[in-house]
This record gives structure tokens, sequence and C-alpha cells, in this order.
């Protein structure tokens, strides 16, 4: 299960200041918000009516600068507080093209830290993302490609992040995902894809203790599209497996039948029944699914989608609702559901979206902006002229060489005003190692495990007090508390973050602020940090 953890404070702001859209979100940074340079020819409006011009290629290449004092180096790493100057330098490239039969997005960059006095090892870490999905052949035969590169914390307990040496590790993972998506006939669709991910482990703390390995996604299914009555009948196969770790390795198959009946053109309900088989190393079971689903769409801004079964594991459901407005936007997903660390990035959980702010943006701006290049663009310009972050913080899963059992709660909302803004991030997630029966022995054995419940909350509030100068105040607070092997450990995290930018010009934009940070820790100790960071970002 990808980490979803807290960040670090100081390589948030670099990443808010260079815009990391998608990818920024991905990762449930903490904010400090640092306005976007805004993208070529982009309007300066503050709200979702910023226009962008027809172009369909954009290539943004930036870099940003970040001083900071911090009173605490060591924050997170251990309890003995030493005071240093650190430096950021980040180099970024944010692209997007659009074209007939295909669509690239990326945004990659470097993050420099440097730390004047030595108390942390200097490091270059690498960050970013980048999709593609295209069309071989007209309306039959598509294929997506991704790359994501991130660090990730190593444990639940370490505070928000820790610097990237000590306690963070490097997880790029590359996807590769062709499909087939027919309609048969006017009501009828057939789709089959297979999405294979490799994920790869470096500059872990543990040394080799951590490995990556490669999760296969293979589905068909044929959905008769309810007139009244409708059907989908479905087959999938996830196979996980980890490199060096022959006895960690799981395999599901799942047939369901799903009845739908159209209660109205918007509002569908459905009664599911099927198997599963799992299998692992030394175990394997198998149970029938049933269960009730229900989809209401009366538009684009406003969605319901919820499934509630009985297989294998007990009860497990999904739920997802958005709504929207051209000021107000929430977005909510619980979910409960196997996974593994090896899942494809954001595809383990539909939590992770609903801390996105730039989701909820991308959402709103749907009906404007049906090119999702164009779109892309967009929500980069209104983060940076309503001073947004790209994400609030949400909980996260952490490295475990088992499957395991996820509960994830995830409330989100964006109210947005002319000169005001307000976001928050309400969570819990529930994460325990999931072990078929017939497995005690490797249960007994499990090394890396992470059983723990992480709430939190997240609220940023953004002020415009100039056409060029924004105020942005972010508090969070973060209570994560062990079970099962890791019971007795915790960490409960505060932070408070106040910051100014001016925008000197339509390619500068410089910012000041102060943040205050507070951890109790059975892992590391307990510890406190003040900093001050000036930064300055330029888009070329």
């Amino acid at each position: 299960m990808q980490a979803f953890s807290l960040r670090t404070l100081d390589r948030a702001v670099i990443a808010a200041c260079l815009g990391l859209g998608a990818f920024g979100a991905a990762q449930g940074q903490v904010i400090p918000n640092v306005p976007r340079a805004p993208l070529p020819a982009a309007s300066a409006a503050s709200g979702p009516q910023a226009q962008l011009p027809p172009p369909n290629t954009y290539v943004v290449p930036s870099v940003a600068v970040l001083a900071t004092q911090t009173s605490n180096a060591n924050y997170g790493v251990s309890s003995h507080s030493r005071s240093d100057t650190v430096l950021q330098v980040m180099p970024n490239i944010f692209l997007g093209s659009s074209h007939a039969r295909w669509q690239v997005l990326g945004d990659f960059s470097l993050d420099g830290t440097y730390y004047v006095n030595g108390v942390r090892p200097n490091v270059v870490a690498p960050y970013g993302s980048g999709s593609l999905h295209s069309e071989l052949v007209d309306q039959f035969v598509y294929f997506d490609a991704s790359v994501v590169s991130q660090q990730q914390s190593i444990s639940p307990y370490v505070g928000q992040g820790g610097p990237v040496q000590g306690s963070t590790y490097t997880s790029t993972q590359w996807r590769i995902s062709p499909y087939i998506d027919r309609l048969l006939t006017p009501s009828l669709r057939l789709r089959a894809r297979s999405d294979d991910t490799w994920t790869r482990v470096s500059n872990s703390p543990s040394g080799g203790m951590l490995s990556g390995g490669r999760y296969l996604d293979q589905t068909i299914r044929l959905d008769q599209l309810p007139q009244n009555w409708g059907y989908t009948l479905a087959a999938q196969q996830t196979y996980a497996t980890y490199d060096g770790e022959p006895y960690a390795w799981l395999r599901d198959s799942t047939f369901r039948a799903i009845l739908n009946y159209a209660l109205t053109t918007q509002w569908v309900v459905g009664v599911i029944g099927g198997h599963e088989k799992v299998q692992a190393q030394g175990a394997d079971d198998s149970a029938g699914i049933y269960g009730l689903r229900t989809a209401w769409s009366p538009s684009p801004l406003q969605t319901v989608d919820a499934t509630v079964e009985h297989r294998y594991f007990g009860t497990g459901w999904s739920l997802l609702a958005n709504v929207g407005s051209p000021q107000l936007s929430l977005s909510a997903s619980w979910t409960r559901q196997p996974t593994s660390y090896l899942a494809p990035l954001g595809g383990n959980t539909a939590g992770r979206t609903a801390g996105n702010i730039a989701t909820l943006l991308s959402n709103l701006l749907t009906t404007q902006y049906t090119n999702p290049v164009q779109r892309a663009a967009a929500v980069q310009t209104l983060l940076g002229s309503a001073g947004l972050p790209a994400s609030l913080t949400t909980a996260g899963g952490f490295y475990t060489t088992s499957s395991v059992l996820q509960n994830d709660l995830v409330i989100t909302g964006l109210w947005m005003r002319p000169r005001d803004s307000v976001a928050v991030s309400v969570y819990r997630n529930r994460i325990e190692d999931l072990f078929l029966p017939g497995q005690q022995l490797l249960q007994l054995l499990q090394s890396v495990s992470n059983d723990n419940v992480q709430t939190g909350v997240a609220i940023n509030y953004g002020h415009r007090l100039t056409p060029v100068d924004n105020m942005n105040l972010t508090l969070q607070r973060e209570n994560d508390i062990g079970f099962g092997l890791r019971q007795g450990q915790s960490a409960h995290q505060t932070a408070v973050i106040l910051q100014l930018d001016h925008r000197f010009s339509p390619r500068t934009t410089g910012l000041v602020g102060v943040r205050r940070r507070f951890l109790v820790s059975t892992q590391v100790g307990n510890g406190n940090e003040t900093g001050v960071f000036a930064g300055l970002v330029h888009r070329f």
C-alpha cells in the first residue's frame, strides 16, 4: 500500500511553489501554500471562470529556491534538537500536450536540500509523475502508461515526514495499461484491461529491508446498459509479488454478475452475486460474493456511487460522493477493501483523490474545459491566483510485505470566493495485515508491519490581500495509534503555518512565512520546531 503520510513542510513549500498539480496532490502534502507562477497567457482571474487560450501544448520550466531557519533540524528523527539553516533548490518542468489520438501530462522535479551546519545529510531527491493516454484503434484499442517517483515515509510515528534522509525512502512506480473499450451495440459495452505495475525502492534507511515488486490487475466486463433492466458480467484477477520475498505473494480471482434496474435515467440500483478465490503461500480461501450497489448522477458535478458486499474477509464497501457548485465543492470517500503496497498509486484507495484540492478544482472545470491538458493548466492557474494548496493532508499507508485490509474515510471540502478560500480535509484510516487461514506461521514471522489507525484534520484559509498579495494559514492535527504487532506505538502531531506571498511579475513570486510544529512520539521521542522561511519561484 502506497504511503501518503505527512511530508516535510520544507518540501511542501517548494512543491506548492512549483505547482505540482496531480503529483503534489497524490502525496497528501501538508501546505504552506505558495501560488504557482501563471502558465503561459493564462488569465489572472480568481475563480472557476478563469479562461485559457486554445493551444493544446504547454511546457513550463521553473525553479524554486527556499531558505529555512529551523530550531530543530532533527524534527521527526530524534528528540535531540539542533538548529540549522536549510537551503533547498528545486528545478521543475510542467508539460502537457493533447492531440487527436493521444494526451501527455507530466510534472517532474528534483529537490536538492543542503544543511548549512551539517545536522542532516545533504540529499538530492526526485519527485514527479507523468502519464500517457492513447487511442490506437478508433473507439476500440487504447494504451495508457504512467510513471511516479516520490519520497515516502517509512513509519507513521516519525512526525511530519522527517528529513529526506533518515526516515524516508524513494519509491518509483511504472505502469502500462493496454485495453479495449467497445460498444458492440448502442447499449452493450465490452471492456478488457490489463494494468501491469512495477515498483522499485531506493535510498532506504533500512538498507535492503524494503523491496519492490510487481502488481498485475486484469479485468474483463460486459455491460448491458439498463433501459429498465440491465446486467454486468465482470471477471478480475490481481496478483502481487515482492522482489526477493518468495513467500510474500497473493492472487485474488473474482467473478461477479450484477443485475441492474434503472429507477430513473439518473439513478440505477443493482444486486450483486459472484464468487471469489484467494491464493497465497501455504494457504487459500474462497467465498461467495453477494451485495448491493447504487449509482446516482444527476449532473457531472453531483454523483454518488456506492457498493456493499460480503467477501472472503467479511464485509467490504465503497462509497464515492461528489457535490459541486461554482463556489463550493465537496468530496467524500469511504472504502473497506484489501490492498497492497504494490498497488498502483492512487488506485489502491479512492480516498486519495478525496483529499486532493487539485482534483476538486478539475471536477469544477470539467464542463468548461473538456480538453484534459487545458483543464490541468487551468487548475494550475487557479491554484496560483487563489493561493490554494494542491492538496490537503490525508492519512497514509506504509510499507508492509503482507496484503492489508484498509478501512479509509476521507471528506474534503473547498469553498471559494473572489478573495477568500477555505479548504478542509477530515480523515480516518485503519490498516491491518491480512493473512489467510493457514498462514499463522508467516504472520508470526512478519517483520515489517504497520498496523495502525490514523485520524486527522487539516484546515486551510487563504485571503487575497491585493491583486498580487496572498495570506495563507494552515492548521493540522493527526493522531497515529498502533495495534497488533505495533501495540503501544503512537504519535500525535500538530502544525500551524502562516505565510505571505507577493507576485513580483507574472513569472516571479516571492514568499515569507513562519511555522510551528509539535510531536509526541513513542518511536523518535517528543519534539517541537519553529521555522522561519523565505523563498522565490521563477518560471522561465
